[in-house]
């Protein structure tokens, strides 16, 4: 068991071995107050780790008596699937008298574990009569009446909405969207700001009907995840048509994994935007769509057209290569300080011209970027590592690197980047040294790591003056 550092006076702590007396010292009245719990076993360790039945009613009996807790997330440390035991769904009722739990995430596991029919029933209770309660969590809810219980405890819910909803890996199909979305239409007041449906079964049918919601509710959504179902171009354009014109306070979207996009899904959601002049969510995740040439460059183009540049662009898994990163990358040379401040690109096939053009970009000193990630990448030849390298010497804005895999693994490349971060050939060098990088990926060296450490200082005159001596 490892306890987190302290904020302030709250604690959080993660707890990976299960042991009930952990727990319970955790929650007692006498130990440091503690707002956040989670409780996780790893997936290979089901059968031996869950909590006996027994630790399970002294658990639930110090969680409904504690007033500091706020965060409860169980992630496979206890038995809902249909052969789960009373002491489980005990366990469940005591949690629900716990009025200040603002935030409970509960994940179930593969095959035995999973959430079924009738723990539902005990969590519905939950929602209905916590009034405090601000985010609810469901992952691995494997039945079919999910929505249907979710919507039946919204629809007695008294208080305030939910803010965040989240049913990932839970089979949710165009059907169970559909029942949702008409019910949030129904009840305005009752619909959250922020919803996540990852990983589950639905298509293009269930996204026009969470199109038609948005339609009508406007400014109601900050975040939408529909990361790995069935979505099409034909599915991302409807969406993106109602976003554009109605929900202007969308900050973050995701539709990684839905492989039907490509390119016809890209260019229809940029031009969707395009038509009417509003700006891209600040937060886009695109991860494993198989985008091509022509909807890098379209993203590029609207990218490039916004007033200020997106917070972050996810792109991993997308086999990019140099043609389709040079397509994007393109579009910010006449104006570098409008591309994305995170960009993803791991585990794509970048190689040299790709990564020359990026470069050139971070030699820009109105470049805003500030987090790169290329990791696992196919290695480039050493003269391309070395410029990419250097590149970052001049640069005033990037706070995080990570290149691991991508041919700077041996010494030879980690002796090129402690000369970027303190250049010790001279005192001008020194001060001429980068300043601002302060996360170098999994970086084993022990003098860069001590160089990204004083480069943390907010005071760069510092840092410089530290280097010297």
């Amino acid at each position: 068991m490892e306890l987190a550092r302290p904020l302030g006076d709250c604690k959080s702590a993660d707890i990976t071995d299960t042991t009930s007396l952990d727990i319970l010292r955790l929650l007692d009245d006498d130990s440091p107050i503690i707002r956040r719990i989670t409780v996780m076993i790893p997936y290979g360790m089901l059968d031996a780790a869950l909590i006996s039945d027994e630790d399970l009613g002294r658990i639930g009996r110090a969680i409904a008596k504690n007033t500091n807790l706020t965060t409860l997330r169980l992630c496979c440390a206890i038995n809902l699937n249909k052969d789960s035991s009373r002491h489980a769904l005990q366990f469940l009722d005591m949690v629900g008298k716990n009025r200040h739990i603002r935030h409970f995430s509960l994940h179930g596991g593969y095959g035995f574990n999973a959430i079924e029919t009738e723990a539902f029933g005990h969590l519905s209770s939950f929602i209905k009569n916590n009034e405090n309660l601000e985010s609810f969590e469901i992952t691995h809810g494997t039945t079919p009446e999910v929505v249907g219980f979710l919507v039946d405890a919204l629809e007695r819910r008294s208080g305030h909405p939910l803010k965040k909803i989240t049913l990932n890996y839970s089979g949710v199909k165009d059907d169970d969207v559909k029942e949702m979305m008409s019910f949030f239409m129904n009840n305005p007041s009752k619909a959250p700001g922020r919803i996540c449906l990852d990983h589950n079964n639905f298509g293009d049918n269930g996204c026009f009907h969470i199109s038609k919601f948005v339609r009508k509710s406007g400014n109601i959504f900050k975040e939408i995840g529909l990361r790995g179902n069935k979505m099409g171009p034909c599915g991302l354009r409807c969406i993106a048509s109602a976003l554009t014109y109605h929900a202007t306070s969308l900050e973050r979207f995701s539709i990684g994994e839905n492989h039907k996009i490509g390119d016809p899904g890209v260019i229809a959601f940029v031009e969707a935007f395009a038509s009417y002049s509003n700006s891209i969510p600040s937060h886009l995740a695109i991860e494993e769509i198989n985008i091509g040439p022509e909807g890098m460059k379209s993203l590029g183009i609207a990218l490039a057209r916004q007033s200020y540049p997106i917070e972050s662009l996810h792109l991993k898994f997308n086999h990019i290569g140099d043609y389709e990163l040079m397509s994007l990358l393109e579009c910010f040379r006449s104006n570098p300080a409008l591309i994305p401040k995170t960009l993803d690109l791991t585990a794509n096939c970048l190689g040299h011209w790709g990564l020359v053009v990026l470069s050139d970009l971070l030699r820009n000193r109105c470049c805003s970027l500030e987090r790169l990630n290329m990791a696992n990448t196919d290695p480039v030849p050493y003269d391309t590592v070395s410029y990419a390298v250097n590149s970052v010497k001049c640069n005033s804005t990037l706070r995080e690197l990570n290149i691991d895999t991508c041919g700077l693994a041996d010494e030879k490349c980690l002796d090129l980047l402690s000369s970027v971060v303190c250049d010790t050939t001279s005192i001008q060098s020194t001060y001429l040294s980068n300043h601002t990088l302060v996360k170098f990926g999994n970086c084993s060296s022990r003098e860069i790591s001590l160089f990204l450490a004083v480069n943390s200082n907010p005071n760069k005159s510092l840092i410089a003056r530290h280097k010297v001596i």
